[in-house]
């Protein structure tokens, strides 16, 4: 199958990274430092599920990888939600922990985490989302600390023109479709913020300005979360 005949297309929705383009029916993106990894958890979820992420196809002769393009669109940032798209959110992280909780090297209790799971790195379809993609961070951990990244993206825990107990509601939905019992969220949310503050950007002034909102999504979070975290598990 011939990938090269197609014009390049650069690909902006969602927080795409920097010289992602689409030719044809395929994308093709800068390969990350851990990319045998993951190219191994693509093969591994499309064996198990064929629409929940991009099918790794290969790696082209400028060493970019191909992958499958998903149709649908993605949003361009964090925002509202409705109730039924934050339950479906919850269920296909659940499928998608479950899918690579036996993926080499996993120990009990582990999987593969993704650990970006904004809702910018969601396809969505029909207004529905129904898969992930950008999986250069994805490595074996925990995945109540996945789902507590997710917890805070969906919701935009830090958004101070929201009503607490509308978050607690975003929340409430989340934590129905990924169907978990009662477990330390707001330490493992807590915890998430730490670990994105220290994440790399392209620019000095991008770092910046992220850390100031990690900063102050953390400090809505320890104000509110009495409300946040009240009666959210089922």
């Amino acid at each position: 199958m011939n990938h090269e005949s197609h014009e390049e297309i650069p690909l902006t929705g969602g927080r795409v990274t920097k010289g992602v383009v689409k030719k044809g029916k395929f994308v093709y993106r800068p390969c990350c430092c851990n990319y045998k990894f993951v190219h191994n958890v693509l093969l591994w979820l499309e064996s198990r599920d064929e629409t929940i992420s991009p099918h790794f196809k290969g790696i082209n002769n400028d060493g970019r990888e191909i992958t499958t393009f998903l149709e649908g669109n993605s949003p361009d940032n964090l925002g509202e939600f409705s109730e039924e798209q934050l339950y479906e959110a919850g269920k296909l992280i659940k499928r998608l922990h479950i899918y690579l909780s036996d993926f080499p090297g996993c120990k009990k209790g582990q999987t593969v985490c993704h650990l970006d799971l904004s809702p910018c790195n969601f396809m969505f379809l029909n207004k529905k989302p129904y898969a992930i993609f950008d999986w250069d961070s994805a490595k074996i951990g925990d995945p109540k600390d996945d789902l507590a990244y997710a917890i805070w993206m969906w919701c935009d825990i830090g958004y101070s023109k929201q009503e607490q107990k509308l978050v607690n509601e975003k929340i409430k939905n989340i934590i129905k479709g990924y169907e978990i019992d009662s477990f330390n969220l707001k330490d493992r949310i807590l915890s998430q913020m730490d670990r994105a503050f220290d994440q790399s950007w392209e620019t000095e002034k991008q770092k910046r300005e992220f850390q100031e909102w990690v900063i102050n999504c953390k400090k809505w979070l320890i104000m509110n979360s009495d409300i946040f975290f009240n009666n959210v598990f089922g």
